[in-house]
């Protein structure tokens, strides 16, 4: 393609024009539309300051409708089957302010009772079934309508008395419907000499001076001119009807779903570029032509035209457009271009160089590819712009796209969403260094970008792409807001602390943990995290807690903040979950378990301090290891030996020169065994002390102060206890050596102390006629029940390493 067609293509493209509408501020509202309203019930009260009707079956409006509603300021009646209204209908209702009687069934507006309706300022009653536009005097007593909507298909002319009664009201916004209109006389918008922004709906007939006359009959006040449905082709295709409007003081031009040829399209642009017209809207444009436009040349400097808003356009020529370089001028002064749904596919590099003063440009839904809509060749493309959005086009590689940009020396701002945008990997990117906003929503990008972006960038929109993870954004200091809604990201970005980022969004992602001490240290001011799978455990409380600091603005806060695990509270508000103080302090609770156990284990510890456990579970614990080692035919309990001796090495000599004396050289003789001397040398000591208790049928126990202060003494007694218990018979004998006050035994003597509480014990007496007695009663226990079994007792020693014996005390 040509360049000069490709102007053709920018020629042809469409604009949509934006229209705001007031804010409302209803205090109360009442909504009855569509309901079969009087037939269905539609409950009011005096202080409804808003009703809608609308949609419903209303024939005839009575004085009593309203009479009740003195606080009534808008007031919807449209799409009913209205065809009168009393006189006095409105008479409480002097607050109304918005009236809307359109497409109802009134057949003569000269009789509506307007008289009480001094504050109205919006009245429409168009498409309604009058037949003329004559208004009755009472219309004159609305002192303060601004804006009025009238007519219909069936009216077909217009005369300088239809109007003449608005003559003196302060109207500024007029839309006027008509038929096919066969009559209009010049002077009747004379009543309309205030009107700001003039609507017309027209149909007329073949007769092309008629547009003539209506458009040189529009006020001078008329700043803004709406044309709107009509099908210029069939009814006057070679009729120059809009060289009136080079005389006008209209400077914003608005043609809406219009049918022109090239013809009326040649006229057209002549007029407005010979006019002060300095905005043209063309909102969804039939043409039915191929450019072969006869446009004046004017200097550029002459045009006034400065914005220019092209919208859907429906050409079936499109692609035999004629060469349009003579139309390079009219681009050269815009400041604000828009090209929407265009077809829109090459921007030749001659118009984006004419374009010096261009802010704003807007070339969404098209077909624009990198190499299409900045040539290479080109080398300042739109040098002064600003802002650029190129939504739903068909770019694809970011850092071709991003070079390209590079070029816009003074590009602040782009929107290039809903692309197929992709960055590869080991890529760079080049931006204009003014480059303050990018939005690339909705394209294929990954967490790569993040390392394509510049650093002056404030404000940054990754939404609906395809990243994982986001990177630190040490890099981009300046970032004041960042939008990263619907991707995979798993945890929150990494910003450092003192950043200005004042707006985070990251709802809708794969986010499971919120770090909360990261969102304290930063200070936003908006946020919103909504829509992650979030796991409610003890931490999310803080998330609450963070909420009702008030310092952040939370969105979403708290229906769409629901967790996703553990089950029990799947699918639960998060500021609604309660935790038990068990749950959400463990390190608290396990603190205070570790100290109970610590002091339990304290308390053990001394307890066995005290009371020589430890000593008893250490000597137990030999005992059975010793136990488990003794030769298996020990186990027959057939005795080697009538006593075994313990005693003090103290009392040593006492054993030795009387108790063996006395036992030994019996008759028979008593065996008697003693550790000094039938303890087998190379066992341990407590083996042997195990062993030979197994083998004695008693157990003589020499008491005394030495006794119960001896480590090894207690050994024995403890083993011997030991041994009453296994063998299920008493075979401790106690033999008193000398007095031992209670209170001196040792707290690990207290079997010993329990045994001479219990039992009867033997005690040595000083006086020697007692002690013969004495050896009697002593030889008399020894001999109960004993039978030597020595002949068929065979001993194998179990020979191991010596301990260390150290000496009896």
């Amino acid at each position: 393609m040509t360049p000069l067609r490709a102007i053709a293509i920018l020629t042809c493209a469409l604009f949509m024009p934006i229209y705001t509408m007031p804010k409302m501020i209803d205090t109360v509202l009442v909504n009855c539309s569509g309901i079969g309203y009087p037939h269905s019930p539609c409950f009011l009260t005096p202080d409804v300051e808003v009703l809608d009707l609308s949609y419903n079956n209303i024939t005839m409006i009575q004085q009593q409708n309203f009479q009740n509603l003195n606080k009534l300021r808008k007031l919807f009646l449209q799409f009913n089957h209205i065809t009168a209204i009393e006189p006095g209908s409105f008479a409480k209702n002097s607050e109304l302010r918005y009236l809307d009687l359109s497409n109802n069934l009134l057949q003569d507006i000269s009789v509506l009772p307007f008289n009480h309706l001094q504050s109205l300022t919006h009245l429409d009653i168009t498409n309604n079934m009058f037949d003329t536009a004559d208004f009755g005097a009472e219309i004159n007593k609305l002192q303060k309508l601004h804006s009025l909507r009238f007519g219909n298909t069936r009216l077909s002319s217009l005369n300088s008395g239809s109007l003449s009664v608005l003559q003196g009201i302060p109207l500024k916004d007029v839309y006027l419907i008509t038929g096919d209109l066969q009559a209009f006389e010049p002077g009747t918008f004379n009543a309309l000499q205030n009107v700001e922004k003039l609507s017309l709906d027209l149909q007329f007939g073949q007769d092309g001076k008629l547009l003539i006359n209506i458009f040189q009959d529009i006020p001078m006040s008329t700043t803004t001119l709406e044309i709107l449905n009509s099908d210029f082709v069939k009814k006057a295709s070679n009729v120059d009807f809009f060289f009136p409007l080079k005389k006008l003081n209209i400077s914003t031009l608005v043609a809406h779903n219009i049918t022109i040829d090239d013809s009326l399209t040649t006229y057209l642009l002549n007029s407005v570029l010979g006019s002060n017209i300095k905005e043209l809207v063309l909102d969804t444009i039939i043409m039915d032509g191929i450019g072969n436009w006869d446009v004046i040349p004017i200097p550029s400097d002459q045009i006034n035209l400065r914005k220019l808003q092209i919208l859907n356009v429906e050409n079936p020529n499109f692609y035999h457009f004629y060469s349009l370089e003579y139309l390079i001028d009219i681009f050269a002064q815009l400041t604000e271009l828009m090209i929407l749904k265009g077809n829109l596919f090459y921007v030749p590099c001659q118009i984006s160089e004419i374009m010096t003063y261009l802010r704003h440009l807007d070339i969404s839904f098209n077909l624009l590819q990198e190499f299409s809509f900045i040539p290479g060749k080109c080398s300042a493309p739109f040098p002064n712009l600003n802002t650029l959005i190129a939504n739903n086009n068909k770019f694809s590689n970011l850092p071709k796209f991003s070079t390209l940009l590079s070029k816009m020396e003074k590009l602040s701002s782009i929107n290039a969403s809903h692309n197929d945008l992709v960055l590869q990997k080991g890529l760079t990117c080049t931006w204009p260094q003014t480059l303050k906003c990018i939005n690339f929503s909705h394209n294929n990008l990954e967490g790569n970008v993040f390392g394509c972006l510049p650093a002056s960038l404030q404000s940054l929109d990754l939404s609906y792409n395809s990243i994982t993870a986001v990177p630190n954004l040490k890099g981009l200091r300046n970032l004041r807001e960042i939008f990263l809604t619907e991707n995979f990201i798993a945890s929150f970005p990494e910003i450092p602390v003192g950043y200005s980022l004042k707006v985070l969004h990251i709802d809708q992602n794969k986010i499971t943990d919120i770090n909360i001490r990261f969102l304290q240290s930063l200070d936003l001011a908006e946020l919103k995290f909504s829509n992650n799978p979030l796991e409610c455990f003890c931490a999310i409380q803080s998330v609450s807690n963070y909420v009702q600091q008030r310092r952040v603005v939370i969105l979403d806060w708290p229906d769409r903040y629901r967790c996703e695990s553990p089950r029990k509270f799947k699918g639960q508000i998060i500021q609604a979950l309660k935790f038990s103080p068990i749950e959400c302090k463990i390190p608290l609770f396990v603190g205070v378990l570790l100290a109970c156990v610590a002091l339990l284990v304290g308390v053990c510890i001394v307890l066995c301090i005290k009371f020589n456990i430890t000593w008893y579970c250490r000597t137990l614990w030999l005992w059975l290891k010793a136990k488990k080692s003794l030769d298996a035919n020990l186990v027959e309990k057939n005795f080697e030996y009538n006593a075994f001796v313990s005693y003090s090495e103290y009392d040593s000599a006492w054993v030795k020169n009387k108790l063996l004396i006395q036992l030994e050289n019996n008759e028979p003789p008593y065996r008697i065994c003693i550790h000094e001397r039938d303890f087998k040398p190379g066992k341990p000591i407590i083996n042997n002390i195990i062993d030979c208790i197994s083998k004695s049928y008693k157990t003589i126990f020499i008491l005394s102060k030495h006794f119960v202060q001896s480590e090894w003494c207690h050994y024995e007694f403890f083993f011997a206890h030991q041994q009453i218990f296994d063998d299920k018979k008493d075979s401790l004998i106690l033999l008193l050596l000398e007095p031992i006050p209670k209170n001196s035994i040792p707290d690990r003597f207290c079997k010993l102390r329990k045994l001479m509480n219990r039992n009867t014990y033997l005690e040595w007496p000083q006086n020697e006629f007692q002690q013969g007695f004495f050896w009697k009663r002593l030889k008399a226990v020894l001999n109960l029940d004993f039978h030597s079994c020595s002949s068929r007792v065979t001993l194998q020693g179990v020979i191991q390493e010596p301990d260390e014996i150290p000496d009896r005390v």
